[in-house]
């Protein structure tokens, strides 16, 4: 069990290293997210744990006892209405103005386990099969490599794949390996896995599209501002990003307009960013 001289000490390291914002009353919640990392690390206690990042000469342990502290999405198409907008109106309405043949980028900001990207990739080819070919670079990207190291295995359990996937998909683009289901070839090699931190790495891009859906709800409305305003940067001057179900960046930043429905939205071109 975590003092509450170490909870305070996690929620600094969370706020500075993540900008996720604790509440005070959060102590039993960190401690239940910190016990699989502190048996990992062969540690007795999550006390234990924190106390072990004195002896620790780099910043591989802080970080991945932040990373610990999110709750990642973990379903295939987490949000139905979010790739709709996608397929019917935000691509095409890309490919519109930079050409059928153009090959657009797409980010997947705080991946987790790569059920996001994956669906992106899946969406595409559906819609290749359709007719509607997209050529894409897909980069998916998270802080922790934990979770990275599993999204590029490709593999899940029969609980992860039933979360999302239809069956004709599921048999469409996975392989059964043993009593683990993996992602077919042609879908891994389409997606890119690498690190990235929202809040303290440089900004990428330019992107066409980025989604980064619920990443940001953990935090402060100072850093929410200024993550959503460096995805921003990240973005074509016309390039949309896709936000959770609830979350609206148009009341954070006047970086974003809200457009074709929940959860999508615009860069708007004529935006700086202040000094």
């Amino acid at each position: 069990m975590l003092t509450e001289a170490q909870f305070s000490l996690v929620a600094r390291q969370a706020k500075r290293r993540i900008g996720l914002a604790l509440h005070a009353d959060g102590l039993d919640f960190v401690d239940r997210r910190l016990w699989p990392l502190a048996r990992r690390e062969g540690c007795l206690t999550t006390g234990e744990l924190v106390s072990s990042t004195q002896a620790r000469a780099d910043d591989v342990l802080w970080d991945a006892i932040v990373a610990s502290l999110i709750i990642p999405d973990t379903s295939f198409f987490p949000d139905k209405s979010a790739f709709k907008a996608l397929s019917d109106a935000v691509i095409p309405e890309l490919l519109r103005a930079r050409g059928p043949s153009a090959r657009l980028k797409i980010w997947s900001a705080g991946c987790a386990s790569g059920q996001e990207p994956f669906s992106i990739a899946i969406m595409l080819e559906e819609m290749k099969n359709e007719g509607r070919g997209v050529a894409a670079d897909i980069l998916a990207t998270d802080l922790s490599s934990r979770l990275l190291d599993k999204a590029a295995s490709g593999l899940y359990s029969q609980f992860e794949v039933q979360k999302g996937l239809s069956i004709h998909r599921l048999i469409e683009n996975f392989e059964r390996v043993g009593e683990m289901w993996r992602i077919k070839d042609r879908l891994r090699a389409a997606v890119r896995f690498d690190p990235h931190n929202l809040m303290n790495d440089a900004p990428l891009g330019p992107f066409d599209i980025i989604l980064c859906r619920n990443v940001l709800a953990g935090f402060d409305a100072d850093d929410r501002r200024a993550a959503l305003e460096r995805l921003a940067l990240s973005l074509a001057e016309d390039g949309a990003l896709i936000l959770g179900a609830g979350e609206d960046a148009s009341e954070v930043t006047q970086a974003f307009h809200a457009s074709h429905g929940q959860g999508v939205f615009l860069r708007n071109a004529m935006w700086k960013r202040a000094a």
